[in-house]
Order: structure tokens, then C-alpha cells, then sequence
């Protein structure tokens, strides 16, 4: 089976609150997935499901075909939020046991839902929704298991760990806010830290030893730590 996710804000919604409105539309999408698969495993459970576009209109690309409409920059921090916020449903569909979670869409532009694009459509570079998405796929794979974490469920800052198929651990972080959180991560420390957040912008995953087992999360950053 297949369905499809867009978080949607209304047209008078600021950048400062669409990731309220990111995060509790992806909860309540969250809750039908489970609902969906509860029925799938009891009538059918060796139906396979594929969540095949995942990702976020902006409320101007539904305006695009209005008279005289005039089309709005994209905020740079607007691509980091809905990384993050594609991070953490991909997170949790993988606890939920969905089989593919596929983000949308590779090229948008102008009159076709630019705000969904993974890359600048006049240039083609990049941007963080790409990076997520590359980030996810080079640390996390399908014989990975789930580990449990014991620990704070904190409001605002996701965590879920992995053991990899050829041993190694690691902790997916998302920041669904626009701040600094400082994350404390007991056995890191010589660690490795790989995430994309504002700071990284339109290039690749950066990379940074642990010295010690606390890191910092910048706003919607998205990050893989591999433990030592």
C-alpha cells in the first residue's frame, strides 16, 4: 500500500510559527500511520507499505495559480525545518515498521510547488532537504536495528539510536525548534558528529570530533553522532 504526507501551514503563518504547525501535523499523521498498519498487519501482514512523499507545501505554492499572484522567497532556514521535520517522521516510521519513506520531490520550481524542491532550481545545487536526506541515507540502513534509549524524553529534541549491520552505534538527533539545545550523550566523547543545520546551508553533512559527550544542536539541525 501507498499513501502520502504534506505538513501545510495556513497563509497568515510566520516562520516563527510554522514549525508548530510542521511538527504537530507530522504527529497527527503519525497517528493515522499506526491506525493504518494495525489494520495492514491483522488483514494483510504480508502487505508491504511505502510511504512514497514525504514533505511540506508552503501555503504560497497553493496560491501560484491565482490571478496576479506574485511568488514569495523561500527563507533559507525554511529548508532546515522541513529536513527536520522529514528526519523525524523517518525516524519514527522506521520504529512503526513502514518499508520505504521517501521524500519529495527532487526538482520543484516556480508554478511546480517549488517549496518541495530538493535543489535550487536555477542552479541545481543542493539544499538541506537533500543533505538530510543524503545524511540519513550514508549512516542508517535496512538491516539496522532499533535501540531504545534510555533517556529524558525531551520536548523539542528527537533521539533515536541504531545498532548498523557491521556493528557500529549511533544516535539520530532532530531540533524541531529554532534554537540551541545543548545534548548530553553519555559515551560519545571520541565520538564523531556528522549534521546539517543553518550553518551548514546548501553544502554537504559537516563533520566534528566529540571531545566530550555533550554537543550542541543548532536550530532544526539535523545530526547523526557514531559512538567510539
Amino acid at each position: 500500500i501507498s499513501y502520502h504526507f504534506y505538513a501545510v501551514p495556513t497563509p497568515d503563518q510566520t516562520p516563527e510559527v510554522e514549525p508548530f504547525t510542521y511538527f504537530d501535523q507530522a504527529e497527527g499523521f503519525l497517528k493515522t500511520v499506526r491506525y493504518v498498519e494495525a489494520i495492514r498487519k491483522r488483514l494483510s501482514p504480508e502487505t508491504k507499505t511505502t510511504i512514497d512523499e514525504l514533505g511540506v507545501i508552503s501555503a504560497d505554492d497553493l496560491a501560484q495559480a491565482e490571478p496576479g499572484h506574485v511568488a514569495h522567497a523561500v527563507p533559507k532556514s525554511y529548508w532546515n525545518l522541513a529536513g527536520s521535520m522529514y528526519a523525524y517522521i523517518f525516524g519514527e516510521l522506521t520504529k512503526i515498521g513502514v518499508d520505504v519513506a521517501g521524500e519529495s520531490q527532487l526538482v520543484g520550481y516556480p508554478t511546480q510547488f517549488p517549496s518541495v524542491s530538493m535543489v535550487d532550481w536555477n542552479n541545481g545545487k543542493p539544499n538541506a532537504r537533500f543533505w538530510v536526506l543524503k545524511l540519513l541515507h550514508d549512516n542508517i540502513g535496512p538491516w539496522d536495528k532499533l535501540v531504545e534509549i534510555e533517556a529524558p524524553n525531551h520536548p523539542y529534541v528527537y533521539s533515536q539510536a541504531f545498532m548498523t549491520h557491521d556493528g557500529r552505534k549511533r544516535v539520530l538527533l532532530v531540533n524541531k525548534r529554532d534554537r540551541t539545545f545543548d545534548v548530553t550523550i553519555p559515551g560519545a566523547s571520541g565520538g564523531q558528529i556528522e549534521y546539517v543545520d543553518q550553518t551548514t546551508g546548501f553544502q554537504p553533512p559537516a563533520t566534528a570530533k566529540l571531545a566530550t559527550d555533550v554537543t550542541k544542536l543548532n536550530g532544526y539541525s539535523v545530526a547523526v553522532v557514531t559512538f567510539p
